[in-house]
């Protein structure tokens, strides 16, 4: 079984309530999305490339596709110079490769590591495959009038659900541009309360300038949101990409 990869490289966590961890990042190619401010290349790509001396900004590039060994080997080797403290799955979209997922992570846990999936939170069937390897989930909950594509409300609460249910850690991700509209956003706020429970952890994204679009939020957008959205969920907090003010991977 093979996969493609873009990269393999360790930095620090730069999204979300685990911002300043230092993270070993597998990025997968290929996703089902197409949000407009997306700023990752998700194509597959004909080489995967590995930084293994962590800041150096030195590649090597490795031929795609890879096999469930190699990327074993690549992460062991790129982990052994590093003091990683989770092993962060991410993409693309990962659990599109949900097979491939269901070799390579037993192989990560059996060695002591944590895992940390990143995902756009719409993939429920592909993430039970896989969730008993799981440690943290970062998901999205996508918004129609951002990501300028159609919602997908009720594949998020299934997914939400499924992380209760198997008592995996979870947060919520908003992103969130100058174009959100407020009723859709009381919608997700409503959702994800029945479907994760009050107590689930939501983080304010402000959206980064984009190729396709340079729709950033205003801090006042932002004050009013995180005070909305605090009416129905208690736990919300505003965190941008920190990695891109820091100009890191």
């Amino acid at each position: 079984m093979k996969t493609y990869l873009s990269e393999i490289f360790s930095s620090i966590q730069g999204e979300g309530p685990y911002v300043g961890e230092r993270h070993l990042f597998v990025r997968f190619c290929a996703c089902h999305r197409k949000c407009v401010y997306c700023d990752t290349n998700t194509e597959l790509s004909e080489t995967c490339i590995v930084e293994k001396k962590p800041g150096s900004g030195e590649f090597e590039q490795i031929k795609n596709p890879m096999s469930v060994e190699q990327v074993a080997d690549l992460i062991r080797e790129v982990d052994a110079k590093t003091q990683n403290k989770q092993i962060s799955i991410t993409g693309g979209a990962p659990l599109m490769q949900s097979r491939f997922l269901l070799k390579l992570l037993p192989i990560l846990k059996s060695e002591g590591h944590s895992i940390y999936l990143e995902t756009a939170g719409d993939l429920p069937k592909e993430l039970k495959a896989i969730i008993e390897w799981i440690d943290v989930v970062a998901m999205d909950v996508k918004l129609e009038s951002v990501t300028e594509e159609p919602a997908t409300f009720p594949a998020h609460w299934q997914f939400l659900k499924l992380c209760r249910t198997y008592d995996v850690e979870v947060f919520v991700k908003l992103i969130l541009s100058a174009n959100t509209h407020e009723g859709e956003l009381m919608t997700a706020a409503k959702g994800i309360k029945k479907a994760g429970g009050e107590d689930t952890l939501v983080v304010i994204q402000p959206m980064t300038k984009a190729e396709k679009t340079d729709a950033v939020p205003t801090i006042e957008q932002l004050f009013r949101w995180q005070d909305k959205v605090t009416s129905v969920l208690p736990n919300v907090r505003v965190i941008p990409q920190t990695h891109k003010m820091m100009e890191m991977l």
